[in-house]
């Protein structure tokens, strides 16, 4: 397939890098002074630009889009009424969201083994299907422009990111390098995602509270106190939806309630 990806940010780099290293289609990648010429000619485009600008850039390359064409969008919280400027030039249109963290356009993640969320025609299915697989990434159908779907993915990539920021700075204060720290919980928060691939939840689920063991989470509780307060408040606000995990995983009920009873040490 001739590719062309419109957005030179962090998705459309890591959607190039990760089409080119494949081999298996043409891609070309242009910023937002994209040329007419780079339009007709392409099987399939992607707009791997913002929530806001994906409708004002389907509007503007619809005249040039050839009809039979795929579109699609990266965006998780938008839908393909999106893309309505090229569906009614003929395109078949859809959503191609990877469930993947962007950090930084410089360095790419590997899309090997991840999930791209697809939705639209079944012309748009299929097209998301062999790009995801030279991706070595595999697709699921879902409404992906759901604000709930783009919620669940935020809470579980952001909240993460926000608890190892938590867990690097308490790290810090017990004398770690920052950068090892980094290392060291980037590490354990690796092999958390890959326990969830491969046992799910509550499977994946480890530690005292899975444990029952109430006399640690005390302790826990006493040590944060006395490292990084800040980290308290976020030990203490996770606590109750980690024993929600733990019971779902086999945790009896007043194994739980002596766990939840800590927080008021």
């Amino acid at each position: 397939m001739n590719i062309l990806i419109i957005g030179r940010g962090r998705v459309g780099n890591a959607l190039r890098r990760g089409l080119q290293a494949s081999g298996l289609h043409d891609v070309v990648v242009a910023g937002r002074r994209y040329k007419p010429s780079n339009i007709s000619p392409a099987d399939v485009i992607i707009l791997a630009v913002s929530d806001d600008s994906i409708e004002p850039v389907a509007q503007s390359i619809a005249a040039n889009v050839t009809a039979g064409a795929t579109v699609l969008h990266c965006a998780g919280s938008r839908g393909t009424e999106a893309l309505h400027a090229c569906e009614i030039r003929g395109a078949s249109v859809g959503v191609m969201h990877p469930l993947v963290s962007f950090p930084s356009s410089r360095v790419s993640p590997s899309l090997h083994g991840t999930i791209f969320s697809v939705n639209g025609s079944r012309r748009a299915i299929a097209t998301s299907r062999r790009i995801a697989q030279a991706c070595g990434a595999r697709i699921v159908v879902a409404q992906s422009g759901d604000p709930g779907y783009h919620a669940a993915a935020a809470l579980a990539a952001n909240g993460a990111a926000a608890l190892a920021f938590v867990a690097v700075g308490v790290l810090e204060r017990l004398g770690f390098d920052k950068r090892e720290a980094e290392q060291a919980i980037g590490g354990l928060l690796r092999s958390v995602g890959e326990n969830v691939q491969s046992v799910g939840v509550p499977g994946a689920l480890t530690g005292p509270i899975a444990r029952g063991d109430a006399e640690t989470v005390a302790n826990h509780r006493r040590a944060l106190r006395r490292v990084k307060r800040d980290a308290l408040s976020a030990y203490d606000a996770l606590v109750p939806i980690i024993v929600k995990c733990a019971r779902a995983a086999g945790l009896p009920k007043d194994e739980a309630s002596k766990i939840l009873r800590t927080r008021r040490l």
